[in-house]
């Protein structure tokens, strides 16, 4: 499965999670998008061309450090 962190309604970058369940995925999208959110307005997990969850921020602002 891979994770993709959007900004700007791109994807700014990603993350693989090989191995792990739906469920398991999730939450660990979830962990890293919330230590995350100052840089994305959201993320796709996707496994091959199942769109497993979409999250984006409502009218999301980004901030880069």
């Amino acid at each position: 499965m891979r994770c993709y962190f959007m900004r700007d309604g791109d994807i700014a970058t990603f993350e693989e999670f090989p191995g792990l369940t739906d469920e398991e995925a999730t939450a660990r999208a979830n962990l890293l998008f919330s230590e995350r959110k100052h840089l994305f307005e959201g993320f796709e997990l996707w496994d091959r061309t199942r769109l497993i969850i979409r999250y984006i921020l409502p009218a999301a602002k980004t901030y880069l450090s």
